[in-house]
Formats: structure tokens, sequence, C-alpha cells
């Protein structure tokens, strides 16, 4: 597995850069995404392009949501919005020929985590609310997950429609 360096200023523009990496090893078309949290209330405290790394490299999940609850500690309502922002790009022999980022669900971040809602590797969603379903994301249908998850379906559909355009 190759090591890409993720030191671009958007989601996407890391998205690219992993595609293009990737594209100069491999001979065919490579997607490549990369997402994270935006959390307005908390300002230069927080960098959604580090939304994995930010509590630190090799932090585990219950240390991520632990450091984010405790910066989190003092907001209230509206304070603690979170959106999600996804990126994809394509691209094929160094060259890019797709990408795109898009906004996400919204939610809230929850007060306090609850061990029963953790699945490893998903730890944003572990503490992630839903006033409008009144629900975390882990107590969702699989159905109301899609309609959180409206990021990756407008992706899906612009990559879709890339390649049936160029294909």
């Amino acid at each position: 597995m190759l090591d890409v360096e993720e030191n671009g200023k958007t989601f996407e523009e890391n998205a690219i850069i992993k595609a293009l990496s990737f594209s100069q090893h491999y001979d065919g078309y490579v997607i490549a995404t990369d997402g994270g949290a935006s959390i307005p209330a908390l300002g230069e405290s927080w960098d959604g392009l580090r939304t994995k790394r930010f509590a630190g490299e090799e932090a585990t999940d219950q240390e991520r949501i632990e450091k984010l609850l405790t910066l989190m500690k003092d907001k209230k309502d509206n304070e603690r919005a979170m959106l999600w922002r996804e990126a994809i790009a394509v691209a094929r022999n160094g060259q890019v020929l797709f990408s795109e980022e898009v906004e996400g669900a919204k939610g809230e971040v929850q007060a306090s985590f609850d061990p029963t809602k953790y699945k490893p590797g998903i730890w944003v969603c572990s503490i992630w609310y839903f006033p409008e379903l009144n629900k975390n994301f882990f107590d969702m249908t699989e159905k109301e997950q899609e309609y959180v998850e409206i990021s990756w379906h407008r992706l899906f559909k612009s990559t879709r429609n890339y390649f049936e355009k160029h294909l």
C-alpha cells in the first residue's frame, strides 16, 4: 500500500492527491475519496481535514471521542452543529479526470458517548445525533442512514454520470 501525504487544503484536494498518486502505480482508473466533519463552533481548534488525526496520529477511537467531547463541553444547542463533507476524485495514468466535493449530513455532536452506539473505525457516528429524527446515527434504520448519508449518494450519482459520458 502506498503512503500518501494528505496535505491538501480541501477534501477535494486530498482526494485528488490520493487518486493521482495511486494512478501512477496502477494501470486503470483510480477512485479516491476524502472526507471529514465540519464543526463551525470550534473555529480554529478544529480542522475537519484532520478529523481522524486531530487527537494525534496514533489516537484510538475512544481518545478521539473523548477529546472531541471535551472540546464541545461548553457548547449549547446550535453550537453543537456538525456536518459532513466528502470528496471524490477519479484519475488515470497520473491525470485527474473528475473531482467533486459535496456537503452531506447535518446533525449535532452529542454531549456524551454511549459505548453501545459504537463501531470500530466509525467513531464520529458514535456521537452524531440527528435532532430531526431524534436519533443517534447508529439508532437509525437503514433507510434513515441512507437519508443522512446524502453526500455519498451525490458523489455516486455525479461519478456515475462522468463515466456514462466518457466511457
